[in-house]
């Protein structure tokens, strides 16, 4: 990303309502112009849609970063799916945190299934049993998501200093060129 365009960027910030990430009410705080939203994975596919809309038409922006935490990943590739391309093409960065897999229903367009992320992306999880790695692979490959685990064994969705790890892999992926 030219870095003269992070004068004009928005940190989006979608939190899982079931399962509050503390960490990101740091991300809120820590960054000049955020936005943040929560999803819960009872929410319909229609509803995530609806509520994601409604905060993106809340960024005056022109260049959005994205950080989405457990259902809120859900919600966030279920808003993606039906964007349109005006849309899209605002979306310089997106960290997908700790995906929850019983959060991802199907529906008649499987949605959740044919979402694809339009820039740079990396699916974060923390160091979790196999099974879930693998889960998470697959996903990766599908939303075209760069795989990426933690370093730390703390819990992603424990406080751990405002998960500096993930502000670092932000500021690195906004700022490659």
């Amino acid at each position: 990303m030219n870095t003269s365009n992070l004068e004009d960027l928005t940190l989006l910030l979608i939190d899982d309502g079931d399962i509050p990430a503390a960490w990101l009410e740091r991300w809120a705080v820590s960054y000049p112009v955020s936005v943040q939203t929560a999803a819960s994975r009872n929410q319909s596919i229609h509803c995530w849609q609806e509520n994601m809309q409604t905060a993106f038409n809340g960024i005056a922006a022109q260049h959005i970063a994205v950080v989405a935490y457990g259902a809120g990943v859900s919600a966030f590739l279920a808003w993606l799916y039906q964007a349109d391309i005006n849309a899209q093409r605002r979306l310089c960065n997106i960290i997908l945190v700790s995906p929850r897999a019983d959060a991802l229903p199907d529906d008649t367009e499987h949605t959740l299934i044919r979402a694809r992320c339009p820039c740079r992306t990396a699916l974060v999880i923390g160091q979790s049993k196999p099974a879930y790695r693998e889960w998470a692979a697959k996903q990766a490959a599908l939303w075209q998501a760069r795989l990426l685990v933690s370093p730390y064994p703390a819990p992603l969705d424990s406080v751990s200093g405002g998960w500096q790890w993930g502000m670092k892999l932000m500021q690195e992926m906004l700022l490659s060129p």
